[in-house]
C-alpha cells in the first residue's frame, strides 16, 4: 500500500490557502473578535518546511495581512484593533523566532 506524502511545494500550497482563508475570516468579523491571532497556525506548519527564509516570508505576508483587513471589518471599535493587532503580530514572529532556534538547536545536536 503506498502512503501519500505531501512534498514542500504541497505543504507551502496548504499554508498560502489557510492563510488567505484566514484574511478573509478576519476581514468579516467585527473589531472585538480577533480572529488575527489565526496566522499563528499556518506558521507552525510551516515550521516543518527545510528553508528558513521561506518562513520568514509566510510571517512576513501574514503580519501584511493583519494590517490589511482592518479597513475591511465591520463596524466596530478601532481602539480593540490597534490593541490586538501588535499583540497578534508579536505572537506571529515569537513564534517564528523560537521555533527557527528550536530547529538550528536541533541540527546543531544531529551534529554531534
Amino acid at each position: 500500500m503506498e502512503r501519500f506524502v505531501i512534498g514542500e511545494r504541497g505543504i507551502l500550497s496548504i499554508c498560502m490557502v489557510l492563510i488567505a482563508a484566514i484574511f478573509v475570516v478576519d476581514a468579516s468579523t467585527p473589531s472585538g473578535y480577533s480572529a488575527c491571532f489565526l496566522y499563528v497556525l499556518p506558521i507552525f506548519i510551516c515550521l516543518g518546511l527545510s528553508n528558513d527564509r521561506t518562513i520568514y516570508g509566510v510571517a512576513l505576508i501574514a503580519t501584511v495581512l493583519t494590517f490589511i483587513a482592518v479597513p475591511f471589518e465591520p463596524s466596530g471599535s478601532l481602539s480593540v484593533d490597534l490593541f490586538n493587532r501588535p499583540i497578534a503580530i508579536a505572537c506571529i514572529w515569537v513564534v517564528v523566532t523560537l521555533g527557527i532556534q528550536r530547529r538550528k538547536y536541533e541540527r546543531d545536536i544531529e551534529k554531534k
